[in-house]
């Protein structure tokens, strides 16, 4: 079988006994995951609920390629992230994954059309052939007629559409959302739900959303907790 035909069949994620501790006091050990194992399925959306420092966000950013477990495996489309070094997992989380934090992280200093192209300029992209896909991400979310307007010129609901469009713009197996709404008001949070939902639908992606936000986890198609350090249905 060819890469290719591995690849298309593969899950877009799956963790495999993801374990994570960090150093305590006197030597000691806080075991915060404590073996985890989860598939998304392609198009599914997966929401992960649980009380503050329940480890949800730390859950996150390991499937996310942003830090290692301390034992198991993440597989982003059948590809293991265990044991790559920093350049590595930077290379996977670009390939495969798309962020949208709490707070946008938008560059400041660049326009909504350049924080989109950034992505694909990192993956060896050429700015004149990347800007069409920019643009069209832009549009996707409401905001062409905004292109060319910097983070502070903008509300704080179309920063977040901006960081939606910056996250789906290398093509991504799947979008990971921590909070997304975390810092926005009702009728801006529903907004930007209602536009992650519409994209999963239109793209069909994957996604798992990290919040506490129940009516948002309700619109996923599994709702998970996370409790003593495992996943359990809500």
């Amino acid at each position: 079988m060819t890469d290719a035909l591995e690849s298309a069949a593969a899950l877009p994620l799956e963790a495999v006994d993801v374990h994570k501790r960090y150093p305590g006091p006197a030597g000691g050990s806080l075991h915060v995951l404590r073996g985890i194992s989860m598939q998304v399925a392609p198009g599914e959306a997966v929401a992960v609920i649980g009380a503050s420092g329940a480890g949800k966000s730390t859950f996150l950013h390991i499937i996310g390629a942003l830090d290692h477990s301390s034992e198991g495996d993440v597989r982003l489309g059948g590809t293991s992230v265990a044991g790559l070094d920093p350049d590595g997992l930077a290379a996977a989380r670009n390939r495969h994954v798309g962020f949208v934090f709490q707070f946008h992280h938008l560059l400041k200093e660049f326009t909504a059309l350049e924080n989109v192209l950034m992505p694909r300029l990192i993956a060896g992209g050429r700015p004149d052939v990347e800007e069409a896909k920019a643009r069209d991400l832009l549009d996707a979310v409401g905001l062409a007629a905004r292109a060319h307007h910097k983070p502070n010129q903008l509300s704080g609901g179309e920063q977040q559409r901006v960081a939606v469009a910056r996250a789906l713009a290398n093509d991504p197996l799947v979008l990971l959302a921590d909070e997304p709404s975390g810092n926005l008001d009702h009728h801006t949070s529903q907004a930007l739900h209602d536009l992650l939902f519409d994209i999963r639908e239109r793209r069909g992606l994957s996604m798992v959303l990290v919040t506490h936000n129940l009516e948002l986890a309700g619109r996923a198609d599994r709702v998970l907790r996370l409790v003593d350090g495992l996943l359990e249905p809500a």
